[in-house]
């Protein structure tokens, strides 16, 4: 259809308008989507208190403990996390711990779990607790402290106690990491071979 010549023109004309309209209709819509009160917040986490989260944390560590150049203990651990506003560091997935008597080798502490005083350096290890000394004896118990300042150990449990002259168990224990002095304060069996 053919419309006299000034009509063509207002046709056209109605046309950019239209498309222009719906053009800002179309901006609009958008305008407002992304000023809707409906805004993105991250995830929220079950974490109720911030102390248990570590100031660091590491796996597969080692942690070598000296003094004046000397190496009295070198920890190995699956996990260690720091908690620095407590001042100790949990130890899990495994802790084992070659001690070093001037310098020389001395015995393996091994277990599940343990707990390192910061400010004393003192490592307390529990659950599943093993003590191996170079002349072969063993001590078994479920927690130790080893005392870093006068390399000792001792523990409050049950303790079992094998070494190549005798097998005695008890509750309440002290001895050197070498496990050469030993006392078993309540003992409650021994055997002599």
């Amino acid at each position: 259809m053919r419309f006299p010549g000034n009509l063509s023109f207002l046709f056209s004309a109605a046309n950019i308008k239209f498309e222009l309209l719906a053009a800002l209709i179309v901006v609009a819509l958008f305008g407002m989507q992304a000023c809707s009160s409906d805004k993105l917040e991250p995830p929220k986490t079950d974490i109720v208190n911030p102390d248990s989260i570590p100031s660091q944390e590491s796996y597969g560590t080692t942690v070598t403990f000296s003094d004046s150049g000397k190496v009295k203990a070198i920890l190995i651990a699956g996990r260690i996390r720091v908690y620095s506003k407590f001042n100790y560091t949990l130890i899990d997935s495994g802790a084992k711990v070659d001690f070093y008597k001037e310098g020389i080798y001395s015995s393996t502490l091994t277990g599940r779990r343990g707990k390192i005083y910061d400010a004393t350096k003192d490592v307390e290890v529990y659950d599943s607790v093993k003590l191996v000394s170079t002349d072969g004896s063993v001590l078994t118990t479920n927690k130790l402290l080893w005392m870093n300042k006068t390399q000792r150990i001792k523990s409050d449990e049950f303790v079992h106690i094998k070494t190549p002259n005798e097998d005695i168990q008890g509750y309440g224990f002290e001895a050197d990491q070498n496990l050469k002095n030993y006392v078993i304060y309540k003992v409650s069996g021994e055997m002599q071979k």
